[in-house]
């Protein structure tokens, strides 16, 4: 199957490691003065690094000092936790980000672990038993097609995410699928059901 999906950048948080598109992290960068900013377009020279838009990362990264090693920066002063976090909140509202996304992709990688994971057409469609299948939102068509014969967790989760969570990386995988009777596929529903809609 061709994969015409677009390439989305990974970036991994510099404090969770989980990866994710680089447009849904927020990069910040040391500033000549030898101070952190906030890179709001994301093009800003100089030392980065790139964090969740989650309150538990930035409180992580404040108490334990990570952020100030990697940027090379002795002290990040209060003021500037402040507007992160303030930034943060908006940052994921503004662009619809869904949080979830980092649980959903760390329990597909614990499925494939598990070996319950089906990944790709042709083993979902050889597959007996009831499934859910979750497909990239970038996937082609006839992929979405096939996807909407199917209990399908519409999820904003790019190809090349999808297929690094699926042990995958650069395979552009655009659709996988769990038994509905498995304790991962229960864990997704339950982790997602204020945030999904089903096709």
């Amino acid at each position: 199957m061709t994969n015409n999906a677009k390439h989305v950048p990974l970036r991994s948080c510099s404090i969770c490691r989980v990866k994710g598109s680089k447009y849904n992290l927020i990069r910040i960068v040391r500033s000549p003065e030898g101070q952190p900013v906030i890179d709001i377009a994301g093009k800003l020279p100089g030392r980065g690094a790139y964090i969740c838009p989650d309150s538990e990362c930035i409180e992580l990264a404040k108490k334990s000092g990570k952020l100030a090693h990697i940027l090379g920066v002795r002290n990040i002063a209060p003021e500037f936790w402040s507007e992160l976090e303030s930034f943060s909140k908006n940052f994921a509202e503004n662009r619809n980000i869904d949080l979830t996304n980092r649980r959903l992709r760390a329990l597909i990688g614990l499925s494939r672990k598990a070996g319950v994971l089906l990944i790709g057409v042709d083993n979902i469609k050889n597959f007996t038993h009831k499934v859910l299948v979750i497909s990239a939102n970038d996937c082609s068509e006839s992929v979405r097609n096939f996807a909407g014969n199917y209990q399908t967790l519409t999820q904003s989760i790019s190809t090349d995410e999808l297929s690094e969570a699926a042990g995958s990386p650069g395979k552009g995988v655009q659709i996988i699928a769990l038994p509905l009777s498995s304790g991962f596929a229960k864990k997704i529903l339950a982790n997602n059901e204020r945030s999904i809609a089903f096709e």
